[in-house]
């Protein structure tokens, strides 16, 4: 899914009485990065029904983005991979790296 599509969703809102007269079709709409925000009179009662594949992906970028942060802001574990990237392109060409077939073959 297009980067965009999970920051941006496209939003249909529908009030309760909409959600439980129509709850099939509200259901469809919820599709790919289309949410459906189920208002309310209190703000803070407002829920939103969405795609189970959408919330997984964005669960997955939450994950990874959090993963990529804890590194970034290793110095130790950074400096490190940053001094082992300017030797990567090297090692591939001159055949010194493994892939990851060979490093984690089943014996």
């Amino acid at each position: 899914m297009a980067r965009s599509a999970l920051t941006n969703p496209d939003r249909i809102r529908v009030n309760r009485t909409q959600l439980r007269d129509n709850l099939r079709r509200t259901l469809q709409q919820a599709r790919g990065s289309t949410v459906v925000a189920i208002s309310s009179h209190d703000h803070k009662d407002e829920k939103l029904l969405l795609d189970k594949r959408y919330f997984d992906e964005l669960v997955q970028t939450l994950n990874s983005l959090i993963e990529t942060l804890e590194i970034t802001t290793d110095r130790k574990l950074f400096g490190q991979i940053m001094r082992a990237a300017s030797t990567l392109e090297e090692d591939t060409r001159l055949g010194r790296l493994h892939s990851f077939e060979e490093a984690f073959e089943k014996d």
